[in-house]
């Protein structure tokens, strides 16, 4: 009588190498999808410091500009407070400064834990990133 299956050794050779895989291949994972939101958190600040110079060719002037999540019609957006616009939200953006002559959009990871840093971007055009 022929048996078939698989011994005990060979399904925990199989497992002991489906582990290492998922040992080197998430954390390698988690780094490109961090890196991912953060281009798109860039791209994003980019797109709502090109509407605050928008806002200001009309005005002359930064104040009033606000950044909120476009669903109230008496308070208009320059652009929305979270990125990516669709989806789970990676990052925060808020203007927390903004003058007569300058701004400064921030935008801050909602989990720390995967995508750790702040990105700014200035009306000067600088930008910076900080843990």
């Amino acid at each position: 009588m022929k048996q078939t299956g698989f011994s005990l050794i060979e399904l925990m050779v199989v497992l002991g190498i489906i582990g290492i895989i998922t040992v080197i291949a998430y954390p390698s994972y988690q780094s490109y999808t961090c890196d991912t939101f953060k281009a798109q958190a860039v791209a994003d600040l980019r797109v709502c410091a090109l509407s605050l110079d928008r806002y200001y060719s009309d005005d002359f002037t930064y104040i009033g500009a606000e950044i909120n999540d476009g669903s109230d019609a008496g308070n208009p957006s320059i652009c929305l407070d979270r990125s990516p616009a669709d989806g789970n939200a990676k990052f925060n953006v808020t203007l927390p400064t903004v003058t007569l002559n300058n701004y400064i959009i921030v935008a801050t990871p909602v989990n720390a834990d995967i995508c750790g840093n702040t990105m700014t971007l200035s009306a000067d055009g600088s930008f910076s990133e900080t843990l």
